[in-house]
Order: C-alpha cells, then sequence, then structure tokens
C-alpha cells in the first residue's frame, strides 16, 4: 500500500506511518541505525501533525519536547512527554550506535503506541486550545511567523 499526502498537514501524518514501516524493515534487515532514525522520524511527523493542525509552530528539534508536554497537559494523557523524551533517543543512537536490536524494537513499539496517543490526544483536545506557553517557544514562533507570515 502507498501512502500519499493530499495535503502539508496530512503530509506528517502520512510520512510517520511510512517511517514506522520502514523502520520494520530495516530492524527485519538488522540496520540499526535506520530503524533508529526512521523511529524518531516517526515520532516526530505524527507529533508535527498534531502541531500543524493546531497551528503551533514546530520549527525546531526543541519544540517537540515542549509541544508533547503540552499536549500531555491538555488531553490529561501524561505519557506522552516522556514517550517522547524516550523516542527521542532513536535519534542520537543513528549517531552513536549503542542501542540493541530488542532496544530498538521496543522504541518501534513505544513510537506506534505514541502515535496512537497523540491522535486520541488530538480529538479530545478543544480545538481551540492554546498554544504552548513556554517563553523561549513562544519567541522562536513569533520570529518564524514574522518571517513566514503565519496566522496567529
Amino acid at each position: 500500500m502507498t501512502l500519499a499526502p493530499v495535503d502539508p498537514i496530512e503530509s506528517h501524518a502520512v510520512h510517520s506511518e511510512r517511517m514506522l514501516a520502514h523502520a520494520e524493515e530495516m530492524l527485519e534487515a538488522g540496520d540499526r541505525l535506520q530503524a533508529s532514525e526512521k523511529i524518531w522520524g516517526a515520532a516526530a511527523h505524527a507529533l508535527k501533525s498534531v502541531s500543524a493542525r493546531r497551528g503551533w509552530s514546530y520549527a525546531h528539534h526543541a519544540d517537540g519536547r515542549v509541544i508533547a508536554a503540552h499536549i500531555g497537559k491538555q488531553s490529561g494523557n501524561r505519557e506522552i512527554a516522556p514517550l517522547f523524551k524516550s523516542i527521542e533517543g532513536m535519534h542520537v543512537n543513528f549517531y552513536d550506535d549503542t542501542y540493541s536490536l530488542a532496544a530498538i524494537r521496543d522504541s518501534l513499539d513505544e513510537a506506534k503506541r505514541l502515535a496512537r496517543m497523540l491522535r486520541d490526544a488530538d480529538a479530545a483536545i478543544p480545538g481551540d486550545a492554546p498554544m504552548p506557553d513556554d517563553l523561549e517557544y513562544r519567541r522562536r514562533v513569533e520570529r518564524v511567523r514574522s518571517r513566514r507570515r503565519l496566522p496567529r
């Protein structure tokens, strides 16, 4: 099955699904590095999908942690932020190659779980929920908006 994004917001969800499938293939082939990076990418794109749908900027790597914590608080699901942080280790593993195949498999399962949690959380959060309050995040968003003319 080939997934093709329809619009920019949907593309993040499609990319996430593709990366999860590719991570499975890479794990079966024993390629720890590529599996790790696909797992990280899948989690980041799942989070970007929710952020884009809500009009929240996700312009920098560090924004992911802020947004994951915010979505967790807004939805009442306190597992989202620590799960995202755990999966972030896969990005590091892409460079360091220190995780076993079993640990990477566990992270893949976590990434699948996180994607489901994010979809459920997005559905549970009111449409007019504000963006995260983190001051540095807001500063970056304002800079990006001023350059890209993003809606407020």
